[in-house]
């Protein structure tokens, strides 16, 4: 990254659509088209590739175009996957409260499709500073795990899961 003029910045506001949340998290396992998008998402195919598109030029995703066609004719399939060192590149100067609203439209849809709740916790509490960080590294640690091991939709004994970490470190507001 450019630490000088913020050029390889990844504007989270960009993300600020919940419908965009739910595609970065559909790109996370696998790589699709904007016609596997569009299907999975039950969406116009127009609608999933600007969106797409969309994502790509703020840096979300990154275009994996594969080999040419069955019958070896016309253009290569283009494709998209998340690009997972757009986390370490986000812009969070900007966008927060917008993408704060459309992570919890699209959490309240989550909510509404849960078939089964696994766990839950909320706590707004004290803790050392140390057991702060601590908690925060097994957190990476479980995010890491889901995006490492996310594949694609409806293959083998895969289970559709949701998984929502917001860590916070509040003011002390007296």
């Amino acid at each position: 990254m450019d630490g000088d003029d913020g050029d390889d910045l990844v504007p989270l506001r960009a993300l600020a659509n919940p419908l965009r949340i739910r595609i970065v998290s559909l790109l996370t396992g696998v790589s699709m088209s904007a016609t596997e998008v569009a299907e999975e998402l039950g969406i116009a195919h127009a609608s999933a590739s600007y969106h797409l598109r969309q994502l790509a030029e703020a840096g979300f995703l990154e275009r994996v175009d594969e080999g040419p066609p069955r019958g070896g004719k016309g253009r290569p399939r283009r494709r998209y996957r998340y690009d997972p060192s757009s986390s370490s590149r986000l812009d969070r100067a900007q966008g927060r409260q917008l993408l704060h609203e459309a992570l919890s439209a699209d959490l309240s849809r989550r909510i509404a499709e849960a078939r089964t709740q696994r766990m839950s916790m909320d706590a707004e509490v004290w803790l050392d500073r140390s057991v702060w960080e601590e908690v925060v590294g097994l957190i990476d640690q479980a995010v890491a795990l889901v995006h490492d091991k996310a594949g694609p939709p409806r293959s083998g004994d895969r289970v559709k899961v949701s998984m929502t970490a917001l860590l916070l470190e509040l003011d002390d507001v007296r």
